[in-house]
């Protein structure tokens, strides 16, 4: 409103080196270790990409019969009906330290002004529920292998 707003259009590595035409020894040393370091990186990630491609086996008629079919299926559907929450877990999961911080946080604002017991009560409860969000899908993974047996 006051004053007048300008707009620069630039790269990331133009706006990191504002006011620096030349970069240092030591950065261009750094540079110079982290390309391979970088490439060694994207090496390796290749395995994750190409892992769905290549997870397929071939088996000829004569090796396979109706049971070890109706088996395999029966694994498959329970490995799915297992694995099929986890997006859900792992957000749950997410959600956790930011949900149990900003708790704590008015815990300790209910202590600085005069609520100390509330305070308390407050961030002894998110460290309590932070802790069980994360250790509910081990005990459950365990309560599963346990039915497995039964």
């Amino acid at each position: 409103m006051f004053f007048k707003q300008r707009e620069e259009v630039m790269s990331v590595k133009e706006f990191m080196n504002r006011g620096r035409e030349v970069l240092h020894e030591s950065e261009l040393v750094a540079y110079d270790k982290a390309k391979p370091a970088g490439v060694a990186f994207g090496l390796s990630t290749l395995p994750l990409f190409f892992a769905p491609i290549t997870n397929t086996t071939t088996a000829s008629a004569q090796e396979i019969n109706n049971t070890a079919i109706t088996v395999a299926a029966q694994v498959d559907m329970y490995d799915k009906m297992v694995t099929a929450f986890d997006p859900l877990i792992i957000l749950v999961q997410s959600l956790a330290y930011p949900i149990a911080t900003v708790v704590v946080l008015g815990g300790a604002i209910m202590v600085m002004i005069g609520q100390k017991d509330k305070g308390y009560s407050l961030m002894m409860s998110a460290g309590l529920g932070y802790v069980l969000v994360n250790m509910t899908p081990m005990i459950l993974n365990i309560l599963v292998d346990a039915m497995k047996v039964v």
